[in-house]
């Protein structure tokens, strides 16, 4: 028995209980150690000496190696030691003397309760708390539930927490602007790229900030320009779409930019809402306008000519029937033209001058038409063919020879007018996107027949929409026909065709060239241009125009289209645009 066991003395109520008990010869213990056996926790009463009062019986079950020492009389350490030594509390395992002196310093300071899991695996909450006279009673409680209940939550927590960061990541690497408001059109979460593209009014994009004034935030600061002089009727409209969030919408910010929004409302009553950059596909329509436009001007000045020649000018379909007429072929055949339309050609010329228009094969040639009253007429007659997407088309033109001298003049007008109309480009003069299709499928089938190589130059006007945007359209297109000029300089064979490709791009098709003649021809397009000092002050490559050109060369035995020749010299001249710009890239 420990020295301390000997000398202790104890309390007076034990001692009398311990004599009554004696005196009576009875084994019942006093009524409250029932109470406190009865309860479900582990109960021990030290004295202010840190000596053992008193405990209940959980205390002796929750610790039954200790059945020998629990008694009256002795410490707190040496119970707490020899718990430890027997490896009833496991976080004492490895650190003895550490964790003895943790636990005694605790039990002096009478700190937080302490959560302490056991050797059977179990959690119990322990509570300490002095009494008046500095008697010392402990608490321990079975709170194993508890705590797997809060793993559980934690765990909940944890999972919650990463689902969001994961979220938040997704809306984060979304390439497009991003932004959720909640039923109250407060701002929850959005991405990077939607402060972005309101940079005006990012300082203010804070969580719980309202759509409504940040709308208000990036009016003041001249974000609209579509807002400007109306700024009250514009915020009321675009409230109204924002709440009413059903139809995509296109919106305006500056510096030409140009987003589509899609705004669709959430289960929880708030709106989801996606910012595309469209700035592309819009300037693309207005040049596609301005296209339209041209295109117009050149359809009237056609029908101008045709309205005004003195040869009667038809167009027919693949069958030969006619589809239109000018006025001239009531001069010339007796037919107005809302009487000929729907006829077949043959009405005008005998025998089957229809099939010739069908095959158009024919040729110009003199021959004998009739006249609606049935007299014959000597004409020459012109049939030119013109494919379209909506299938073939032709054109024939019939020139009265009575007074042959007096029309050879506006025949060869016209024709002149309707080649150029129908195969130069309106901005540059030269070869038109048709003319180039036509000419490449052609020149083509000719290689696959000779065996010989042919080449097709890609040329890219480098960061041709920044000029467009610092210096304006006009100066743009005066830009371009300059450039088709250098371009259609460089080329000195009669076979080579300069054409327009399509808005800042350029085709040079090269019959009877190899690879290496090629590329030396698509580095003196790009030196000719470098030489002649375009100005481009906003291009960051120079401070003049610079090209990127893509060469390809092959013969056209190896495939039945010259799509392979066109994809390679498109992706050659990609490649030079990644690689940097400013140079030109041969196809592999």
């Amino acid at each position: 028995m420990p020295a301390s066991l000997a000398a202790y003395r104890p309390p007076r109520h034990v001692r009398w209980w311990r004599a009554l008990k004696a005196a009576l010869g009875g084994s019942r213990e006093p009524p409250y150690l029932e109470a406190l056996d009865a309860i479900d926790a582990a109960v021990v009463l030290f004295d202010a000496q840190d000596r053992l009062v008193l405990c209940n019986r959980n205390f002796r079950a929750l610790y039954p190696g200790l059945s020998h020492m629990l008694a009256p009389g002795c410490s707190f350490e040496e119970l707490l030691r020899e718990a430890a030594a027997l490896g009833m509390i496991p976080v004492a395992q490895g650190d003895l003397e550490g964790f003895v002196a943790q636990r005694l310093r605790q039990h002096r300071e009478l700190g937080a309760p302490i959560l302490r899991q056991m050797s059977d695996g179990r959690w119990r909450r322990i509570t300490e708390q002095r009494l008046a006279d500095g008697s010392l009673l402990a608490f321990s409680i079975d709170v194993s539930d508890l705590v797997e209940k809060e793993r559980a939550l934690d765990a909940a927590r944890a999972q919650a927490q990463q689902e969001r960061e994961r979220l938040e990541d997704a809306i984060e690497a979304l390439p497009d602007g991003f932004a959720l408001y909640d039923a109250d059109d407060r701002l929850v979460v959005c991405n990077q790229r939607y402060r972005e593209i309101y940079e005006r009014s990012a300082p203010a994009m804070r969580a719980g900030a309202r759509f409504e004034d940040l709308l208000r935030y990036g009016l003041a600061r001249g974000q609209y320009p579509a807002a400007a002089g109306r700024e009250s009727a514009w915020l009321e409209e675009r409230l109204y779409r924002h709440r009413h969030a059903d139809q995509p919408l296109l919106q305006e910010l500056p510096g030409n930019r140009w987003m589509r929004i899609e705004e669709r409302p959430t289960r929880l009553g708030g709106v989801a809402g996606v910012r595309v950059d469209v700035t592309d596909l819009v300037q693309r329509e207005q040049q596609l306008e301005q296209l339209n436009a041209r295109l117009a001007e050149s359809r009237a000045q056609l029908h101008a000519v045709i309205g005004t020649a003195q040869s009667a000018i038809l167009t027919l379909d693949e069958q030969g029937v006619v589809l239109s007429a000018n006025p001239a072929t009531a001069t010339i055949f007796g037919w107005p033209e809302a009487e000929l339309v729907g006829r077949d050609i043959g009405v005008l010329v005998p025998g089957e001058p229809g099939a010739e228009a069908r095959a158009g094969r024919a040729a110009p040639q003199d021959i004998r038409a009739r006249h609606r009253d049935g007299h014959s007429i000597a004409v020459q007659l012109s049939l030119s063919r013109l494919d379209s997407a909506g299938g073939a088309r032709f054109v024939a033109m019939f020139t009265d020879l009575s007074d042959r001298e007096a029309y050879a003049q506006a025949l060869r007008d016209a024709n002149t007018q309707l080649a150029h109309l129908s195969e130069t480009d309106a901005l540059t003069g030269i070869a038109n996107r048709r003319r180039f299709d036509r000419a490449l499928h052609d020149e083509w089938q000719r290689s696959g027949r000779h065996g010989q190589p042919l080449a097709l130059l890609l040329v890219d006007v480098d960061h041709f929409k920044r000029f467009n945007d610092s210096r304006g359209h006009p100066m743009g297109d005066e830009c371009l026909r300059a450039i088709a000029q250098l371009l259609r300089n460089c080329v000195r064979r009669a076979g080579d065709l300069v054409a327009r490709y399509g808005g800042e791009e350029f085709a040079l098709l090269l019959p009877h060239t190899d690879r290496a003649e090629a590329m030396a021809l698509a580095l003196a397009c790009i030196e000719a241009v470098e030489d002649a000092a375009l100005p481009h002050p906003d291009s960051p490559l120079a401070p003049h125009v610079t090209l990127s050109v893509g060469v390809a060369s092959a013969v056209g035995a190896g495939a039945p289209s010259p799509a392979p020749l066109l994809d390679a010299a498109d992706s050659a001249m990609y490649a030079a645009k990644r690689a940097g710009r400013r140079r030109a890239v041969m196809a592999e």
